[in-house]
């Protein structure tokens, strides 16, 4: 799967504790379309979670994609491949890469 507009990443926080719960790359054209297919596609409560969008360089996002952990597991969920959009994951003992 490639990234063939914008890239964003979409990073999701708790409102009200601000921790972090999920982050998103999606393929868009603006930054509210985006916001809205997250909210619409991953059904994300706007009520409980703050939703912040940073367009992300189109290389960038393609190695998020290609990247791999150590034990040969993708970086990536994919959510909706037609509207393109991946759930990043991290290694739960950290992401000793970035």
């Amino acid at each position: 799967m490639d990234f063939k507009n914008k890239p964003f990443f979409i990073t999701v926080t708790n409102k009200f504790t601000g921790q972090f719960f999920k982050e998103f790359l999606i393929d868009g054209l603006d930054k509210d379309s985006v916001i809205q297919t997250i909210i619409s596609v991953c059904n994300i409560d706007p009520l409980s979670f703050n939703i912040s969008a940073e367009e992300a360089p189109i290389d960038q996002a393609n190695s998020w994609i290609d990247d791999k952990f150590p034990s040969g597991q993708s970086k990536h969920n994919v959510i909706d491949e037609e509207q393109r959009i991946v759930e990043l994951i991290y290694n739960p003992m950290g992401n000793p890469y970035g």
